[in-house]
């Protein structure tokens, strides 16, 4: 049983969606989904966004009826006890993967742009231990974590008015310019930046009165689409589109023309504050990925900790180079696409016919 004092309000649940959404794809996304719709493109992640809060509502709907509350007693209600556990791990070694992606994108950031020469195990030696005493104690520091991550770069969203001195909005025209097929194929890259809210499975115990938390899991994601569209926009009134297809981290080069009389390179500032974005989503998926394997073998959860940090180190370290981290993005994404829109929705079936099958019985 979680006690009450381990438990955190509802509105907390609005801090930790919104921070297991806003990543690494922040600095880049507009040039990954430029690929299929083009100046339309900002147009998917309002459709991704719309999708990702259909998935939210039927997590919702899974979670509510169990008593426990997460998706390990999920899993072994709707599977049975081998089985369950089974998709379970799985499920642990998928937020294994997600941390691993977002950590090491962000060490490859700073190499391209900050320090050449550093060291991958160098750094993840310095910044480990931070993740293990956040994940080792209780839950609301993790929530604390992910509460900054949301409210201490919100500035950064100031700065990108900036480049709006130089917008040419016919770079966006004409509107609806691209099929759906088209602008679907680009919500499908889209979604790609919503991944995290496959945590709410596992915290979903330690929110009091968690079921009337659901409106600010959607609040959370609404935060999150409303941010990318307008960073997007901004992106595609100051880039053409030729610019896009060669331009990486697209945020980026928004904030490297940004000058300011005390500072000459404001990107520096930029990927150190975005430190603070991208702590809660290391922080999140990894005390996530403990919590299962404690609720599932019984495992005590700071040697669950030591253990998974010890891989997710070992994994950063051997994703070397741009085509490794390109490898680890992309199966990442494949598999949270299956996980949330196809999974997901299977699973609230199966669970949905269970219940009402056992009801009849009884």
């Amino acid at each position: 049983m979680i006690s009450i004092d381990d438990k955190v309000p509802a509105l907390m649940v609005f801090f930790l969606i919104s921070a297991s959404q806003l990543g690494v794809g922040y600095l880049g996304f507009q040039s990954i989904i430029n690929k299929y719709a083009g100046n339309d493109a900002w147009i998917s992640i309002i459709v991704a966004g719309l999708g990702v809060s259909v998935i939210i509502w039927l997590m919702y709907q899974i979670l509510k009826n169990d008593k426990t509350g997460d998706i390990v007693a999920i899993h072994q209600f709707t599977y049975g006890k081998w089985l369950g556990n089974f998709l379970t791990l799985l499920f642990t070694m998928y937020l294994l993967l997600m941390a691993t992606v977002v950590l090491r994108t962000y060490v490859e950031i700073i190499q391209v742009w900050i320090f050449p020469h550093l060291k991958v195990w160098a750094f993840l030696s310095l910044l480990i231990p931070l993740i293990y005493y956040t994940i080792s104690d209780q839950f609301r520091t993790v929530v604390g974590v992910c509460f900054l991550g949301i409210v201490y770069p919100f500035f950064l969203n100031l700065t990108l008015l900036y480049p709006l001195k130089y917008a040419d909005i016919t770079n966006i025209q004409p509107i609806m310019d691209h099929t759906i097929t088209e602008i679907m194929q680009s919500s499908g890259l889209a979604a790609l930046d919503f991944m995290g809210i496959s945590a709410l499975l596992v915290f979903y115990p330690f929110i009091r009165e968690s079921g009337k938390s659901q409106k600010y899991a959607h609040y959370g994601n609404l935060y999150t689409t409303v941010t990318y569209v307008i960073v997007c926009l901004i992106a595609y009134v100051y880039y053409n589109q030729s610019e896009l297809e060669n331009v990486i981290w697209t945020t980026l080069g928004l904030w490297k023309i940004i000058e300011m009389p005390f500072m000459e390179r404001f990107e520096y500032f930029g990927i150190a504050t975005l430190f603070f974005t991208i702590l809660p989503n290391v922080v999140l998926f990894m005390w996530a990925a403990t919590r299962l394997v404690h609720r599932t073998f019984g495992f005590q959860h700071k040697k669950v900790a030591v253990v998974l940090l010890g891989i997710l180190f070992i994994a950063c370290v051997m994703s070397m180079g741009r085509e490794g981290v390109n490898i680890l993005n992309d199966t990442a994404g494949r598999i949270g696409l299956v996980f949330l829109f196809i999974y997901i929705p299977v699973l609230f079936i199966i669970n949905f016919i269970r219940r009402k099958v056992r009801k009849n019985v009884s």
